[in-house]
C-alpha cells in the first residue's frame, strides 16, 4: 500500500513572498467559519508558511506572486530537528510541491 502524505492549502498571499537561500517562503490566510450552539456565526483566520525549495519555482513565486494573491498549493509535511545551545530543536515545515497563483475572476468560490 503507498502512503500519502498530503496538505492542500488555498487561501490569500498574506504578504509578499520572502526569498532565503534559492528558495521562498509564503505566508498564507486561510478562513474557516462555524456556527456554535447558540447560532451564532464565527469566523477565524488561520495563516500557514509554505516554503517552495525549488530554486526555479521560487525564483517564479518571488517575482509573481504578491499580498492579496489567491493561492493554490500542495505541500507535504516534513518534521525535523536541530541542535542550538545543547538544545534540541523540533521543526515542522510545510513545503510545496505544486504552487499557484489562481485567477478567480467573477467566479470566485462558484467552481468549489
Amino acid at each position: 500500500m503507498r502512503t500519502t502524505n498530503l496538505f492542500i492549502v488555498r487561501g490569500f498571499v498574506g504578504q509578499a513572498p520572502k526569498a532565503f537561500n534559492k528558495a521562498a517562503k509564503v505566508h498564507i490566510a486561510t478562513d474557516r467559519g462555524w456556527t456554535d450552539a447558540k447560532g451564532e456565526r464565527h469566523e477565524e483566520t488561520d495563516w500557514v508558511t509554505v516554503s517552495i525549495l525549488n530554486e526555479k519555482a521560487a525564483a517564479w513565486v518571488i517575482a509573481n506572486v504578491a499580498k492579496g494573491d489567491p493561492v493554490y498549493a500542495e505541500c507535504r509535511i516534513a518534521d525535523g530537528s536541530y541542535k542550538k545551545d545543547g538544545e534540541t530543536i523540533y521543526t515542522t515545515d510545510i513545503i510545496a510541491n505544486v504552487f499557484h497563483k489562481l485567477d478567480l475572476g467573477a467566479h470566485d468560490d462558484a467552481a468549489a
